[in-house]
C-alpha cells in the first residue's frame, strides 16, 4: 500500500513535468516488458492503472499509449492476472476523460490485430462505460485516421445491448454513432427485430439528422414484419429525417404492406408519420404511390384522428419557413381539401 501512496505522489509530479511525454513513454516501456514476461512486477499493475484513472489527467500520447497498452493486453491475455481489469482499465485511462461531444481526438490511434478479441472482452464485461470507452476509439477520427474500419464487428454486441438495459450518456451517445458509421446494410445482416429494439432503446433525436439513420429506418421498416413495434418516436424521427433529406433522397422502392399493416393494428399516431413519409418520399407522379392512394389512407386516418390533417399541414408549413430548401409538394394542399369534402359528404349520408 505504502508503494500505492508513492505512486500517486509521483504521477502529481509527472503531470506537471515539462518531461511528461518522456516519462510516460519509459513508463509504458517498463508496463509492456512485465505484460509480455510475466514480471512479479505484473500483479501491481492493476492498482498503477487504477491510480492513473483516479487522476482525471488527460493526454495525447497518454491516449495514444493506453491504448497501445490494450493490444498488449490482449495478446497476453490468456496469461495475464487481472487481464480483463486491466484492458477496462487501460481504455478508461485513454478515453474516460475525453470529449465525448464530437469523436474528433488529436491521438493517433494504431489499430492493432486484436479487435475481435478485445470486442470479445469489452462486451462480455457488461461495463457500460468500458464499452462506451472502445466505441469512443473505434468511431474516432483525427489528423492521421478515420473511424476504425473494422467497427462493423460491433454490430452483433450492439443490438444486446438492450439487455443491458444502459443508463450512461457517453455509451448512448457512441452507440448512436457506432450505428450510423457501421450503416443500415450490416444491421440487416444481424436481424431487424434485434435493430428495432436497440433503435427503441436509445430514442435517437433529431439532432441526428444525419441521411445513414434515413436508410436504417427505412430499412428496417421495410424488412420486418412487425413495424408496429418501432417506438412512435422512431417513427416520428423517420419523418424529420425524410423531410430534411427530401432533395436528397434516391429512389426507395415502396412497399404498400407497410400502410395496411399500421391500419390493421390501429396504430393512427405511427400511420400519420408514414402518412408524412409518403408524401415525403413518394408523392404522386413518382411512379410509386398515386393521388388517389394518398387520399383514401388520408381520408381512413381523418375518420380516426380529426385532428391528424391539421397537424400534417402545420408541420408541412413549419418544414417550408424553417427550411430555405423544403418544398411542399404541390398537390398536398390540394388532396387535404379533397378529403374535407369527402369526409363532410360521408358525416351527411
Amino acid at each position: 500500500m505504502p508503494f500505492i501512496f508513492f505512486f500517486l505522489l509521483l504521477l502529481t509530479l509527472l503531470f506537471v513535468s515539462d518531461r511528461f511525454d518522456q516519462i510516460l513513454s519509459q513508463f509504458s516501456q517498463a508496463m509492456t516488458q512485465a505484460i509480455t514476461t510475466s514480471h512479479p512486477l505484473c500483479n501491481l499493475l492493476r492498482e498503477l492503472l487504477e491510480c492513473l484513472c483516479n487522476s482525471k489527467s488527460q493526454n495525447k500520447q497518454l491516449t495514444e499509449i493506453a491504448y497501445g497498452w490494450c493490444s498488449v493486453i490482449c495478446e497476453n491475455y490468456s496469461t495475464l492476472r487481472h487481464a480483463e481489469d486491466l484492458l477496462l482499465l487501460s481504455l478508461e485511462t485513454g478515453f474516460r476523460c475525453s470529449d465525448v461531444r464530437g469523436r474528433w481526438i488529436q491521438a493517433k490511434l494504431i489499430h492493432t490485430e486484436h479487435h475481435q478479441k478485445m470486442a470479445n472482452i469489452v462486451f462480455r464485461s457488461g461495463d457500460s462505460e468500458a464499452i462506451a470507452d472502445l466505441l469512443h476509439a473505434w468511431t474516432s477520427h483525427s489528423n492521421f485516421h478515420g473511424p476504425h474500419p473494422q467497427l462493423k464487428i460491433c454490430a452483433e454486441y450492439l443490438t444486446g445491448l438492450h439487455h443491458i438495459h444502459p443508463s450512461s450518456p457517453r455509451l448512448q451517445s457512441h452507440t448512436i454513432d457506432a450505428i450510423r458509421l457501421i450503416g443500415h446494410q450490416r444491421f440487416g445482416q444481424v436481424g431487424v427485430e434485434e435493430v428495432i429494439s436497440l433503435l427503441n432503446d436509445l430514442q435517437v433525436c433529431a439532432k441526428y439528422l444525419d441521411v445513414g439513420w434515413l436508410s436504417l429506418l427505412l430499412d428496417a421498416i421495410h424488412s420486418s414484419e412487425n413495424i408496429q413495434y418501432l417506438s412512435l418516436s422512431n417513427w416520428e424521427f423517420l419523418v424529420e429525417l425524410a423531410a430534411y433529406w427530401s432533395d436528397e433522397l434516391e429512389a426507395q422502392a415502396y412497399n404498400p404492406q407497410i400502410m395496411i399493416s399500421l391500419q390493421d393494428a390501429q396504430e393512427w399516431d405511427k400511420l400519420k408519420c408514414w402518412v408524412s413519409v409518403m408524401w415525403l418520399v413518394w408523392p404522386p407522379g413518382c411512379g410509386q404511390t398515386t393521388e388517389e392512394d394518398l387520399e383514401n389512407v388520408m381520408l381512413s386516418l381523418f375518420h380516426q384522428q380529426p385532428g391528424a390533417l391539421q397537424k400534417l399541414e402545420e408541420q408541412m408549413e413549419q418544414w417550408n419557413k424553417i427550411w430555405y430548401w423544403f418544398k411542399i409538394p404541390e398537390l398536398f394542399k390540394q388532396t387535404c381539401k379533397q378529403v374535407r369534402e369527402k369526409a363532410a359528404q360521408q358525416a351527411t349520408l
